[in-house]
């Protein structure tokens, strides 16, 4: 059973290893700003952290099955040689969650940022494109006057 501990502990950590290289690379995408590219890779970020859940739950029925609530009641009752190896391995999987939550939080700020940024360029486009006088030509080419007054017909003789 420890050993099944063990393995899936492992496999925690190179999949956080794997996150924290995949939300590095979706910075890089997002600052080259290549749509498909971080649309690909946003879906491989989801499934690796649907897998990471996935392995937690796992880990989880594991525990419950030799009748530990969580990680730290198995720990108590392992040796200290044993002892060592798990709590060096859940300082790792800590330490490699914090790097992903800091990249992941520079990855989200960064891409409200480019949001932002299109917003205000499109409205930017949008006014300076509008006419600034009013009297144009109309959606079917011909010369659109106002009228100063309310008039219910208009018309020439």
């Amino acid at each position: 059973m420890q050993a099944k501990i063990e393995q899936s502990l492992k496999r925690q950590k190179q999949g956080l290893v794997l996150l924290r290289t995949l939300l590095q690379e979706e910075f890089s995408v997002l600052r080259g700003h290549d749509p498909k590219k971080i649309s690909s890779l946003e879906f491989s970020i989801q499934e690796l952290i649907r897998q990471l859940v996935d392995e937690k739950e796992a880990l989880k029925s594991l525990l419950q099955q030799i009748g530990c609530i969580s990680i730290k009641d198995y720990i108590l009752e392992l040796s200290d040689g044993e002892k060592a190896k798990i709590e060096n391995l859940l300082g790792s999987l800590e330490e490699n969650e914090q790097k992903c939550v800091v990249q992941a939080a520079k990855n989200a700020e960064l891409a409200q940022a480019l949001a932002e940024q299109t917003t205000k360029l499109t409205k930017f486009l949008y006014e300076r494109l509008l006419p600034r006088n009013k009297d144009t030509y109309s959606a079917r080419g011909r010369w659109q006057q106002k009228t100063a007054r309310a008039t219910l017909l208009r018309g020439t003789l």
